[in-house]
């Protein structure tokens, strides 16, 4: 049975997924999500709350082929025809935010996105509407500073549909992770970037939910922790669009990450307590959170140590060495984690969090979410751990 929700959470949750439903930015952030869900890791008793979020989505509508032309137009000044070599009558992909499509610059191929006519004016009307969770959001965690937290939210939503913006994080992000074996993040070309359009070279293989797989699931799991943990804890940049359909599995062997430039910048140290808490679990060391905490301001330090215990329960079957990280094995933390929630909600209003940490913490459940569709045998705490510093 699921545990039952503090009214104050529970009102945040189901204010929060209406105006998702309703906004065509919490639409596109749904169907995000739903490439992330893998419907066996979901325990049963979710399966109608995930139906009600996720389900009836409509399918993006394709842009025709004039759309598209007009849109590079618009963008670069000139038609596409005098920057590009090629672009391909037919779509790779459809999105809820954009289409992507096969080109040529200078012989080399390209992947060409194009923002969706009229989106970002549909966005920044839903921006709005996010004060409508300024009073649950303070109400169900009364220690953090709700507005921060909503203006970083406002700021990130903004950023994610500039795709100008997402050719600087991905050229950053591709520097930061360079000496991480096994990751490539496509080249973007800065200079064909603009608002509506981003143009990056393009991966030639089949994605995760694509149905591909790597030889090795452990040294591609390996290699997409490493890029998470090394992005965030040496560089400030928390990677945000990890799912199934962004990891390219390369004929090489290695794996392609698109959507990285989807990141959000936070602080290095925020990662780096992170990872200390992280050891303090994998070492059942009650002080040792403690300490993390009291320096991350984040709970006091008895707190901590209060929720060291169940945290451990959660975590230990994949802390506590190497384990195979399936479906299976998401399902099973979901199931520990609704029994161990008791506990850990009764400390939710001593939670003093900053809007960093929930970057953190989305960057990590989307990483781990698409590790479980890889079902590879991996010590992922000591991966994180052992992240390469540059």
């Amino acid at each position: 049975m699921p545990t039952e929700l503090p009214p104050a959470l529970r009102t945040l949750i189901d204010t929060a997924l209406r105006l998702a439903r309703q906004a065509p930015s919490g639409r596109v952030a749904l169907t995000r999500a739903a490439d992330l869900v893998d419907p066996a890791a979901i325990p049963a008793w979710l399966h109608d709350s995930v139906d009600r979020a996720l389900g009836d989505l409509p399918e993006p509508e394709p842009l025709d082929r004039k759309a598209v032309e007009r849109a590079l137009k618009d963008a670069w000044g000139k038609p596409p025809g005098k920057i590009l070599d090629d672009l391909s009558d037919e779509p790779l992909a459809v999105r809820a935010a954009s289409q992507v499509h096969r080109g040529e610059v200078d012989g080399t191929p390209v992947a060409v996105k194009v923002r969706r006519p009229g989106l970002d004016r549909a966005v920044r009307a839903d921006l709005s509407l996010l004060e409508t969770l300024a009073m649950p959001l303070g109400a169900a965690f009364p220690a953090i500073d709700a507005g921060a937290f909503l203006r970083d939210i406002r700021e990130q939503t903004s950023d994610e549909i500039d795709f100008e913006h997402e050719a600087d994080m991905q050229r950053r992000v591709a520097r930061a992770i360079r000496h991480v074996e096994g990751i490539v993040v496509p080249r973007p070309h800065t200079d064909l970037a603009a608002p509506g359009v981003l143009v990056s070279d393009l991966l030639s293989g089949r994605t995760l939910h694509e149905g591909a797989l790597p030889d090795d699931a452990t040294a591609a799991a390996t290699a997409l922790v490493h890029a998470h943990v090394t992005a965030a804890r040496d560089a400030g940049l928390a990677l945000l669009d990890a799912r199934p359909g962004h990891v390219v599995v390369l004929r090489d062997g290695r794996i392609g990450l698109l959507g990285a430039g989807v990141a959000r910048q936070v602080t290095p140290e925020r990662a780096q307590l992170g990872l200390a808490a992280l050891a303090a679990l994998r070492d059942d060391a009650p002080a040792a959170l403690a300490a993390a905490a009291e320096q991350a301001a984040m709970v006091p330090p008895d707190a901590a140590r209060v929720a060291h215990v169940p945290l451990r329960a959660i975590a230990s079957p994949l802390a506590d060495g190497p384990a195979v990280l399936d479906a299976a094995a998401l399902l099973a933390l979901a199931e520990r984690g609704d029994t161990q929630a008791p506990a850990l909600l009764r400390l939710v209003p001593e939670v003093a969090a900053t809007p960093d940490d929930l970057w953190i913490a989305r960057a990590t459940a989307q990483v781990l979410a698409v590790l479980g569709r890889l079902g590879a045998e991996i010590d992922v705490a000591q991966a994180a751990l052992d992240a390469p510093a540059p």
